[in-house]
């Protein structure tokens, strides 16, 4: 089996990877935007392919599949690229950021501009390739739950704003945690930073510059209710089916110029719902919230 992810030729045996290919003289950062659109196209193509094949249905291929119809091999191959990826991006970014910050010497206008753009494509295409690697896990049931004691604000919220300190910034967002200071759960901290990662990178994405992002919770029995708020263009009432489907991006003017797979919502939603709880969105005329419950033990 061979895929193609930019310039790169790769081939899949049966007991691993073949072989690994480009062409001659073209260095390894060339292929950084070819690979990052690369994936981009693969996940319209999983789409397609998603939407044609019937469930879990395994007889007329004789191949084992996921819940949702896809080859339990092509989710295999597909998580094994986007970890190599991931290694080969990681050290890609400290690379730039050392350029960036002045590590290896002063930048003048130009040359920072240019670097702040490559920054934000590679976040692009990190946020890609993390994308995938969630979904395979997700289809081919190795998602890991680990339960621990939270402080919500210490441990998710406070890392969630820092990540993100450099948009809410440029963006002048109004960045509000409501959440109080000593709310503590039992549950796993790294899924829910990925839930909060999702909603506030969307939240910043969709929402109108100056605007407001509003983080708060509420306990009801054994259930905490969070919701994450931007000010911005609400979502119309029939589009709000769309947002949780696998690979599913709303069709506005505003909304086709923002770059992603379409699998934000609809992992978050499934990783919600392992930790026993549920997703919504409601809207007004200023903008929308995405209300989510989790159980707190």
């Amino acid at each position: 089996m061979r895929i193609k992810f930019g310039k790169y030729l790769i081939e899949i045996k049966r007991n691993g990877i073949g072989s690994l290919g480009k062409p001659a003289g073209q260095t390894d950062d060339e292929s950084v935007p070819d690979v990052g659109k690369t994936l981009s196209d693969t996940s319209k193509s999983l789409a397609g392919t998603d939407k044609s094949l019937p469930g879990a249905d395994n007889s007329s291929t004789g191949k084992a599949k996921s819940p949702s119809g896809i080859d339990i091999g092509d989710i295999n191959t597909i998580e094994f690229v986007s970890h190599e990826l991931k290694g080969v991006l990681g050290s890609t970014i400290l690379c730039v950021y050392s350029i960036r910050d002045g590590l290896l010497g002063m930048l003048n206008f130009k040359q920072r501009a240019s670097i702040e753009t490559t920054i934000r494509n590679l976040r692009r295409l990190e946020s890609t390739i993390k994308d995938f690697l969630d979904i395979s896990r997700l289809e081919d049931g190795k998602l890991k739950i680990r339960k621990s004691n939270i402080n919500v604000t210490e441990d998710i919220i406070n890392e969630v704003e820092d990540a993100f300190i450099t948009e809410i910034y440029e963006n002048m967002v109004v960045f509000e945690n409501r959440i109080p200071k000593d709310l503590a759960i039992v549950s796993d901290r790294t899924l829910l930073v990925t839930i909060f990662n999702n909603l506030v990178s969307n939240a910043i994405k969709y929402g109108v510059k100056g605007g407001s992002i509003v983080i708060s919770a509420a306990e009801a029995d054994n259930l905490v209710r969070f919701s994450v708020y931007n000010d911005g263009v609400s979502i119309a009432e029939e589009d709000k089916s769309k947002l949780f489907k696998k690979f599913s991006r709303l069709e506005k003017e505003h909304d086709k110029k923002i770059k992603g797979t379409g699998l934000g919502l609809f992992i978050i939603k499934d990783i919600i719902e392992n930790l026993g709880g549920s997703i919504r969105v409601e809207t007004n005329d200023n903008g929308n919230e995405f209300i989510f419950e989790i159980e707190r033990v």
